[in-house]
């Protein structure tokens, strides 16, 4: 009896507090509660500050620029990447031509190695191209092929992009020595002049001039993200004895620096 009493006095106490809620009570009840929630949230959100129309352009403004920057940052990179790895290329092309060999950087290469141009005390240097248009100047400098070769009767031309491969030409002290090793194997060497700041179409280079003479251009200024019109030239001038002539200059006029 004592046992039942107190199974039946659980069961009473249970009975106190009423019958369980069923799923479908519990679900109700929550459905409620989230609904009487919303309205709180949604008159919190209205709390937050709304940005006026010059805040929201200015917002905008940033992230366009950022965006930009983000570009011009990715295709600076992919420029220099593609320099270099065409310079390797080009290096090996133009040690097949030292060889005597035929060779192309690769096989669908428009254009050929010409020379070899170097500055010992920057330690820099880069492959020459001959036949490039405007577009291959992104894979090394190109003589200029209305000029004469390195080290003929005349004044040669070299130009090359400011940001890749003529990056080192602001850097150029007079006195240094410029070597240029032409493809035929014959090593010149230079001593440069004073650098200046030229128009492209009215730059005072003479291709038929009196001696032996070296010219390295590129766009001015150095740094700059568009075109002008202004050219940087290094004049140098050979120093050995071991000048060519294989090729006469074929106008006598001064040479303008096509952009």
């Amino acid at each position: 009896m004592a046992a039942r009493s107190a199974h039946g006095g659980r069961y009473q106490q249970a009975d106190d507090f009423g019958p369980l809620p069923t799923y479908l009570e519990l679900a109700m009840a929550t459905a409620a509660a989230t609904a009487f929630d919303v309205p709180k949230t949604r008159q919190e959100a209205s709390r937050l500050p709304r940005l006026s129309a010059v805040e929201k352009a200015i917002a905008v403004s940033i992230a366009l620029l950022a965006l930009y920057g983000a570009i011009l940052i990715g295709d600076g990179i992919y420029i220099k990447a593609k320099a270099q790895l065409s310079q390797f290329l080009l290096g090996r092309a133009f040690a097949a031509e030292l060889r005597g060999e035929d060779a192309k950087p690769w096989p669908w290469a428009d254009f050929t190695t010409e020379a070899k141009v170097s500055a010992p005390r920057l330690g820099k240097q880069a492959i020459v191209l001959a036949g490039a248009s405007g577009e291959a100047l992104a894979f090394g400098p190109a003589w200029l092929t209305n000029t004469p070769q390195p080290g003929d009767e005349g004044t040669s031309v070299i130009a090359a992009h400011r940001d890749t491969h003529f990056r080192w030409l602001k850097d150029v002290k007079p006195g240094d020595a410029i070597e240029v090793t032409r493809r035929d194997g014959t090593l010149l060497t230079f001593k440069a002049g004073e650098g200046r700041v030229v128009s492209w179409d009215n730059s005072g280079i003479d291709p038929a001039a009196q001696g032996h003479h070296l010219v390295l251009a590129t766009c001015w200024p150095f740094g700059a993200t568009e075109r002008g019109p202004l050219r940087y030239v290094v004049e140098a001038e050979l120093v050995d004895d071991k000048a060519t002539g294989a090729i006469q200059p074929a106008n006598t006029k001064p040479l303008s620096l096509t952009p």
